[in-house]
């Protein structure tokens, strides 16, 4: 009996290290670079008086890798202007407006001096799964005063993204959230293929059926 749950054990470890093993980094959803136009590059002021967000659904389920986000600073004298990143559910479980519940969040500063943008990216160390078929936001909140804070900036050519604000000092804690076209912040989000559950759960049925085999 023993023996016969040690092998069972073995194979059932064998095929998860094996299913572990092709699972595929990729990138889950991705604006682009920001282009600029006539006027330059423009974005969402990340501010003591304005929080911004931005949502995406994922079609499989990952673990998350890392966050990008697009950014340049209305301080056109040093780099290092500081802003929080989180990534949470949304509120109501559909695509509606970020939630409270965060999966991770980072401390961020930015690399960006004056309007030149530059992606500032935000590594992983939870690796929070992101469900098949649910939507999350991207919020970037700072202490930063106007004219010296960090900014947001466009993907001009992203259209029909979910995307909001919270204007602190006309609705504070009141997210206003609606499609945008041409003006969706720019985000790069990647992660890892998070492989199905049902190749291991067969694998493990089979040895099952193997080992009652064997001890007849």
């Amino acid at each position: 009996m023993t023996r016969t749950r040690s092998l069972f054990i073995a194979g059932a470890m064998a095929v998860a290290g094996a299913t572990a093993g092709s699972a595929t980094a990729a990138t889950i959803w991705d604006t682009g670079s920001p282009e600029g136009g006539f006027f330059g590059y423009t974005g969402y002021d990340v501010f003591v008086g304005q929080s911004v967000a931005v949502a995406f659904t994922v079609t499989q389920t990952y673990s998350l890798d890392r966050i990008g986000v697009w950014m340049m600073s209305n301080d056109w004298e040093n780099s290092g202007r500081t802003y929080t990143l989180s990534i949470r559910t949304d509120a109501n479980g559909g695509a509606t407006n970020p939630s409270n519940t965060i999966l991770e969040s980072w401390n961020m500063a930015t690399g960006a001096v004056g309007w030149s943008p530059v992606l500032d990216m935000a590594e992983s160390s939870l690796h929070p799964i992101l469900t098949a078929g649910q939507t999350y936001w991207i919020v970037a909140e700072s202490t930063e005063e106007p004219f010296v804070d960090p900014v947001w900036v466009w993907a001009n050519y992203w259209d029909g993204a979910l995307s909001g604000n919270i204007d602190w000092m006309s609705n504070p804690g009141v997210w206003q959230t609606g499609v945008t076209y041409g003006s969706t912040p720019g985000t790069v989000i990647e992660g890892t293929l998070v492989p199905g559950a049902g190749t291991l759960g067969l694998a493990a049925m089979a040895g099952l059926v193997g080992s009652r085999r064997r001890r007849r």
